[in-house]
């Protein structure tokens, strides 16, 4: 088994600036090598809504992505409003746009941390995750996906394929990568291991990403386990629960679009 590398060793998928960001080309896709993965612009979204800052502790509970056009390697300019701020609730959006055209717009939600006693009925479940031994590759391993580590249990599966993925590259030059980056760009793959199509025949790109977070992720690696539904008319949906070594923790949907090469 190939080691780990270390993050603090590898160039980051951005270069952050206060309203701006520069994705480099090792953010790159396996569409086309000039447009991002979407796991890195959903990691760079997801550390800008977790840092806003809120009247109250909070956690981020949900995000929403929509993929209005391919996102270039290149200068990103970033534009972030909070469009509500509560007691218990806080919501924002974050735009990025290049060369003027806006290409990605999210809303977060954020809720109120509390600590409360549950009856046991309805707590989370906590199911240890022990990290598989046998690696996994992705049909094109470029740009992003060379700096992620996978590995799986069953590699024959078709469907419900369950996947380990630890991203070993730093999505930013100024900020450690969270557990909740990591949770982010690890959704986007709900295509990519749910879709039975043939990737040499098909394209399954996603038009957009929900996240659903009932808890805070822990740790560098996060268990996807991805399916989907490929609908005739040229649409499908991509889908599948995360989990950390703790135990399940959110879900991620995509709306994909479904194309022959």
């Amino acid at each position: 088994m190939r080691p780990i590398l270390k993050e603090e060793a590898l160039d980051p998928y951005f270069y952050r600036k206060s309203d701006s960001a520069i994705a480099t080309e090792h953010g790159a896709g396996p569409w086309d090598p000039r447009m991002l993965h979407g796991g890195a612009p959903s990691g760079l979204i997801a550390s800008i809504v977790q840092n806003l800052p809120s009247e109250v502790p909070m956690s981020v509970t949900r995000l929403t992505i929509d993929l209005q056009r391919p996102v270039p390697v290149g200068h990103l300019d970033i534009d972030v409003n909070i469009t509500r701020e509560g007691r218990n609730i806080q919501t924002s959006e974050v735009i990025l746009s290049a060369n003027g055209k806006q290409v990605v717009r999210a809303s977060g939600l954020k809720i109120r941390k509390a600590e409360l006693e549950l009856p046991e009925a309805s707590a989370m479940p906590e199911v240890a995750g022990t990290i598989p031994e046998t690696p996994i590759g992705f049909p094109r391993a470029v740009g992003f996906n060379t700096a992620v580590e996978m590995r799986t249990e069953d590699p024959a599966a078709v469907s419900r394929k369950a996947v380990w993925f630890h991203i070993k590259r730093p999505f930013l030059d100024s900020q450690e990568t969270t557990p909740l980056m990591r949770a982010a760009a690890t959704g986007d793959y709900c295509n990519g291991f749910g879709s039975t199509l043939d990737f040499d025949v098909w394209t399954y790109i996603n038009a957009d990403l929900t996240l659903h977070f009932a808890r805070e992720p822990v740790g560098e690696w996060i268990k996807l386990e991805a399916n989907s539904w490929i609908s005739p008319d040229g649409r499908g949906l991509g889908f599948g629960e995360l989990s950390d070594q703790h135990g399940p923790f959110g879900r991620a949907v995509q709306s994909l679009v479904i194309a022959k090469r």
